[in-house]
């Protein structure tokens, strides 16, 4: 009974230090940076603290009842666990002026930044350390057998955490944000520490012994026993091999499982389950197991480490399907156990047994389990270190696993006797038998399996003729890059971390990334400086390096990889920006870097991760916003990136609102697609003159590119105005904006959302939108008022692109316009399905062929028509006839383009080879053509 009851006490007690660890580490990174060193740095500091903890309980007597510490110790944990969740967004704010001042000396801050975290964490991680070995301590619970009462503890103690992991990210964070959610945790330290006091009570009722014998010393901090070496290493190794796999897996499930808090929560749980049900298993049976059981163990988890990787169930893709970014929780959890469940099964039995090795040699069970977690716990803080800095970037994680692997087996040597190998004994016979069968498994392994998961990352894209150029397994992700080639030639870039398209150079693109660093450019009087955070494919970088005002421009990304990957982006329409002298590459997390930098920017803008991705909602919150108006000057200009159709409509609502709330004077820009741009203006803004305005269509650099955007006059930056901060408020009201407290406004589920589309369409409507531009207030204080009329016709082109981008339309009518009411090019190629970099490369293939190749001729003959040469575009088109590779929708256009040259009876000759005379667009285009230009249709067969 009394096992039972403390069983389910240190259940609660799990749940709350996972909850606690979570909201931590979450806000430790906010505070102190989330670069990958600072990250790790800070977990060890976390792990630092429960290490000593357990060497408190490894070299220490009591005199008081056991109980009464732990719940001393509950009580202290939810007390500093809920002040550090309140205190920490203050304690970073407090330490800015600090993290400035030593910003050149990056070596002596990152030292600080883990003194302090450490500092910070350190008396509720100890009493963490120290909660497990003091209940076993228990005087009515010595009765029990100490590797079945270990088992069966350590085991609910885990499972709460598991409980933790799942009810704190998908309930409790959401319902009741980040401060709410440690009060919950709190709340369930407390009740622990309620039914221990009751324990006590209970004993001094019946006058049960709980306290020492009375001839004991109590003892702080000293030893009085000799090491159980062999063992303790054991103990040491297994802890960071189990720590080292679980980044190792993390790291492949990622190239499988959708980038996301639910998704990593559940793989977390998954290990976690493993770990606590083998646990409670060994309590069940650790008596009946002999010394020889533990090198068995071992080797069997040596196996499993390489089976249940060669044996990975690959997920089945439905069909259609080309892309295994796995949102639903049952295919993560089925893929997550068969890779992970069986060696952290083994992982949770081996624990227990070890312990009860050392409580041979060391007769306190609390200090037996205390100097077994102590080094348990030096080791899982190595873990990650390992695997993060050594393993993964240096040999990737096929070879990790291998590694961990053998790491099992010398652990099972190292542990076991010369006697446990003699064949005479079944036990012998079978680590016999099981280490040749590992023996087999090494030589046997199929080494290039690897490449088949990393096929099967970009097995979306491949199927759209994208091959890999480079890949790199580094300290952050999996990184593989990958082409398209056009013609032979490059096209565009795709950027992939782990399993997803984190960015790409593709034409749309390429549009809303230079734009991040055109707008502020052309609305900024006289910029100078520039941030930039997150480098990506080095779209935006390109843009601004662009600018001839600009004399310096940092670039900052959290991964040196992708600048590592800057030299292989060929042609794709721009050079490498880590080139220009003006920029400075930084290597460190963009959020501690507005944070920490003293540096002030003219221009911010970012090209970053899409906001559902793991780790990145803190990159779209009011506090970060806010931290990007503090870097700015008095008129400073800030852009950022809102992929609207990644939302639902209250998501974007809330990213919108906290934008708005850190930028009063707000707009917000898109192009013809649902890639918005939000712009923020620090302090009073600033009426810019035409001039400045036209500056970059008065150098042919700037001009051309802007052209290959869709940006062909100044007149079509007005044209991208979606909405202002008043109509933020407007459509906002009743919405709470998106922070650093409730990161959960934002969801985790990537699935289009139709309504979304309804509400970018009403913003879409040329003439409301002309409206709209011309009555904003902030629009009417820095827009050149010579620019605000002839608006309509822009916003008209702006409108029927987009139209066309969500459902099918009249192509040929739309051509029609554009040929006829613009000279703009861009329009008249994107109606055709191409646009000014595959123009560019047809026209390169096409020099000094001849005939030309009819997978040209397409590009070609809007080329043609975009510069309104029709005899030209006729002239290729008739070839195209000519060699028969004419389709119904060339006859139309051939039939129409004569027309429209004045040539209608060959118009008419044409249209005798019409085939689907009857199609409905057949006929509006012979109506509209008699109407207009005298045509007669061809007599019906």
């Amino acid at each position: 009974m009394r096992l039972a009851i403390l069983s389910g006490v240190l259940f609660l007690s799990g749940t709350s230090a996972l909850i606690f660890e979570t909201l931590w580490l979450r806000l430790s990174g906010l505070a102190f940076g989330n670069s990958i060193w600072a990250a790790a740095l800070i977990l060890s500091s976390f792990m630092a603290g429960l290490a000593l903890g357990t060497a408190i309980a490894a070299s220490s007597k009591l005199r008081i009842r056991p109980l009464k510490l732990y719940a001393a110790l509950e009580i202290a944990v939810a007390l500093f666990g809920c002040t550090i969740v309140f205190a920490l967004p203050i304690i970073g704010e407090l330490l800015r002026p600090l993290f400035q001042a030593l910003w050149t000396h990056q070596t002596i801050l990152l030292g600080l930044r883990v003194l302090f975290s450490f500092v910070i964490l350190l008396i509720p991680t100890t009493a963490m350390g120290l909660t497990l070995p003091v209940v076993l301590e228990d005087r009515v619970l010595a009765r029990s057998e100490f590797g079945r009462a270990l088992g069966v503890l350590y085991g609910f103690n885990t499972i709460g955490a598991v409980v933790g992991a799942l009810v704190g990210e998908l309930f409790l964070i959401k319902a009741f944000g980040l401060w709410g959610t440690s009060l919950a945790a709190g709340l369930l330290n407390c009740v622990a520490a309620a039914i221990a006091l009751f324990l006590v009570k209970m004993d001094a009722a019946t006058g049960t012994l709980t306290a020492s014998p009375a001839g004991e010393t109590p003892r702080w901090l000293r030893l009085d026993y000799r090491l159980p070496w062999r063992p303790l290493l054991v103990s040491f190794g297994a802890g960071c091999i189990l720590l080292t796999l679980e980044v190792v897996w993390f790291r492949f499930l990622r190239l499988y499982v959708a980038s996301s808090a639910t998704a990593f929560s559940l793989m977390l749980a998954i290990v976690l389950v493993g770990i606590g049900l083998g646990s409670i298993a060994s309590g069940g049976f650790l008596k009946r197991m002999r010394q020889s059981a533990l090198p068995i163990l071992l080797v069997t988890a040596a196996i499993l480490t390489l089976l249940c990787y060669i044996a990975f169930p690959v997920p089945k893709l439905g069909e259609g399907e080309k892309n295994f970014y796995l949102e639903s929780w049952k295919q993560i959890a089925l893929i997550s156990f068969a890779l992970m469940f069986p060696v952290a099964f083994l992982s949770g039995v081996l624990f227990p047994a070890i312990a009860a090795r050392v409580q041979e040699s060391v007769p306190s069970r609390m200090n037996s389990l205390g100097v077994t977690t102590l080094f348990n716990t030096a080791g899982a803080a190595i873990g990650p270190l390992l695997a993060g800095f050594i393993l993964l970037p240096k040999l990737g994680f096929q070879s990790s696993l291998i590694i961990c692997a053998i790491g099992y087996g010398l652990l099972c040597l190292i542990i076991s006797r010369k006697d446990n190998w003699s064949p005479k004994r079944p036990s012998g016979l079978a680590l016999v038998g099981l280490s040749l069968l590992f023996a087999a498994s090494v030589a046997l392994f199929p080494f290039h399996r690897d490449e088949m998961h990393f096929a099967n990352a970009r097995k979306l894209y491949e199927s759209e003729e994208q091959h890999l150029v480079k890949k790199i397994e580094g300290t952050t992700g999996t990184w593989q890059l990958l082409r398209r080639d056009l013609f032979g030639q490059p096209y565009y870039y795709r950027l992939m971390t782990d399993g997803f398209s984190m960015s790409a150079t593709n034409p749309r693109n390429q549009r809303y990334m230079r734009l991040f660093a055109y707008l502020p450019s052309a609305l900024h009087p006289q910029p100078e400086d520039a941030l930039l955070i997150a480098f990506g494919c080095g779209v935006t970088a390109d843009a601004l390096t662009h600018d001839v005002d600009l004399k310096h421009i940092d670039i900052v990304d959290i991964s040196k990889e992708a600048f590592a990957l800057a030299d292989d982006y060929r042609g794709a329409g721009y050079s490498n920006s880590l080139r220009d002298p003006r920029v400075t590459a930084i290597v460190q997390d963009g959020r501690f870097f507005l944070q920490a930098s003293p540096q002030r920017y003219d221009i911010i803008t970012g090209e970053p991760p899409p906001p559902k991705v793991l780790g990145s909602v803190n990159l779209y919150t009011e506090q970060f916003f806010s931290l990007m108006s503090d870097r700015l000057r008095d008129g400073g200009i800030a852009t950022f990136w809102l992929p609207i159709y990644q939302l639902n409509v209250n998501e974007a609502k809330a990213i919108l609102l906290a934008f708005h709330d850190a930028f009063p004077n707000t707009v917000v820009w898109s192009s013809s697609d649902e890639e918005w741009i939000m712009m923020g203006i620090k302090g009073a803004p600033q009426k810019i003159d035409n001039e400045q305005v036209r500056k970059f269509w008065r150098f042919g650099s700037t001009r051309d590119d802007l052209a290959r955007i869709g940006v062909e006059v100044p007149e079509q930056l007005a044209a991208l105005f979606v909405m202002d901060g008043d109509e933020i408020d407007r459509i906002a009201s009743g919405t709470k904006p998106l922070t650093d407290f409730y990161p959960k406004r934002l969801g985790d589920v990537t699935a289009e959302d139709k309504a979304i589309h309804e509400f970018t369409s009403d913003y879409m409507l040329a003439t409301s939108a002309a409206e709209r531009f011309r009555s904003s207030r902030l629009i009417q204080e820095i827009w050149p008022t010579t620019m605000t009329a002839q608006l309509e016709p822009f916003f008209a082109i702006r409108e029927m692109r987009y139209r066309a981008s969500l459902s099918e339309t009249n192509w040929l009518a739309e051509l029609d316009i554009h040929l006829r009411g613009s000279r703009l090019r861009e329009p008249v190629l994107e109606t055709l399905d191409t646009n000014s970099f595959r123009i560019a490369l047809a026209k390169k293939t096409a020099d000094n062929l001849q005939p030309t190749p009819i997978e040209l001729l397409p590009d070609l003959i809007a080329d043609a028509l975009a510069r309104r040469d029709y005899h030209e575009a006729i002239r290729l088109l008739e070839d195209k006839r000519a060699r028969g590779a004419a389709n119904p929708d060339n006859i139309c256009l051939l039939t129409y383009l004569y027309c429209l040259n004045g040539e209608v009876a060959k118009a008419e000759s044409v249209a005798t080879a019409t085939t689907d005379r009857e199609r409905s667009f057949v006929k509006w285009l012979w109506g509209k053509l008699q109407a207009e230009y005298g045509f007669r249709p061809p007599a019906s067969d």
